[in-house]
């Protein structure tokens, strides 16, 4: 695959174990290979690879064994030929890899660790792209990307998010630090490695460099709620129709200066009653400060719904929830079985805080319109 990672500059700390044999293993078969052939194993080392062990194979099957344990989760490869494969490390665990000497970096499978199936997933939807044209101008370009967003929004290893953000496909990022979308995604990133692991030295690393692109883009502050499930925006097309059966379009309401509230809600479901009265509330306390509120309802039943969204003084919409599970992927958020929940963006779209409780809408708000 015409793919490779940027590495954190941090070089990868490592445990000495007690004993030798005593660290991680990574073992499995290479179905057509033989003893002619040979595995390389490399670890990411200072934004780039150096070259730990070359592996034997002995009728397809290979193994490893490393004599530390490493301190905190850490990004490998076997390289065939010119041809990769990335797996995740953490700890002693035991990485099981099967697959082919032909296309060796294509349909091979991955256990052993919890990131695994996140490491295999984004180099599918790569390769997938690099199989047909890899074409950075074709619509397939942002359909991978939008992919890959959902992966680090749902990643709950925070190893996944920052392999993800630094793939470069060729010699081009996939995510790019002068795009506005492309550092939300890197945000999202961040936010993972505040909530899952804040003593690794990846996430200063990549909320440095957030926070840098920001800079250089001219976005001044730190808009993110860093105790936010989402901490950017998804980059997601949210257009559905309102009780008069007008489509809008969410990209009309957020970013235009105005501080926007995105809800998620169902009208008969528990916590609807509390959910309306506080956006009633702030909306009428703030509107006049250019507050917009744009809330997508989940209800199954389309016309009760529509009984109740005319007589919202915000914006209201429907959405079928057959339709919809990639946006509720991407915000974390399931109104249908569990409660309302708000998102409050600030004028230039950027989340500064997923309201969950009522009763704290009012001081997002605030804090926004500040």
């Amino acid at each position: 695959m015409n793919s490779k990672i940027i590495i954190c500059a941090a070089a990868v700390m490592v445990l000495a174990s007690c004993s030798k044999n005593e660290g991680w293993k990574v073992q499995g078969t290479v179905k057509g290979a033989t003893e002619k052939d040979t595995l390389y194993l490399e670890e990411s080392v200072a934004d780039n690879w150096h070259l730990v062990e070359a592996i034997a194979l002995k009728d397809g099957k290979f193994e490893y064994a490393s004599e530390q344990a490493t301190a905190i989760p850490s990004i490998y490869r076997l390289r065939l030929g010119k041809s990769y494969i990335y797996f995740p490390v953490d700890s002693i665990e035991t990485v099981e890899v099967t697959a082919n000497k032909a296309g060796f970096d294509r349909g091979y499978t991955l256990a052993g660790n919890k990131a695994a199936a996140g490491f295999v997933s984004a180099d599918s939807l790569v390769a997938d792209f690099v199989d047909k044209g890899g074409n950075f101008d074709d619509p397939a370009f942002g359909a991978m990307k939008r992919q890959l967003s959902m992966l680090v929004n749902s990643d709950s290893t925070a190893l996944v998010s920052y392999y993800i953000v630094g793939k470069v496909i060729g010699d081009r990022p996939v995510y790019s630090l002068t795009d506005k979308a492309d550092l939300r995604v890197l945000g999202n990133a961040v936010n993972n490695y505040s909530r899952i692991r804040p003593n690794d030295p990846r996430f200063g690393m990549l909320k440095s460099r957030w926070e840098n692109a920001r800079k250089a883009l001219g976005i001044y502050g730190n808009p993110v709620s860093m105790n936010a499930t989402v901490s950017g925006r998804p980059n997601v097309e949210i257009k559905y129709y309102d009780a008069n059966g007008k489509e809008q379009d969410f990209d009309k309401f957020v970013g235009k200066g105005n501080v926007t509230i995105l809800n998620f809600t169902r009208y008969d479901g528990e916590g609807s009653q509390a959910n309306t009265v506080a956006l009633n509330e702030v909306y009428e306390k703030y509107k006049g400060n250019g507050l917009k509120i744009y809330q997508i309802g989940y209800d199954p039943d389309e016309h009760a719904w529509r009984r109740s969204a005319v007589n919202m003084p915000w914006t209201t919409v429907w959405a079928p929830l057959t339709d919809n599970n990639k946006v509720l992927s991407l915000y974390m958020a399931d109104p249908v079985n569990g409660a309302p929940v708000s998102f409050v963006f600030n004028g230039e779209g950027d989340v500064i805080a997923r309201v969950e409780k009522p009763a704290d809408l009012d001081a997002a708000v605030a804090k926004a319109v500040k």
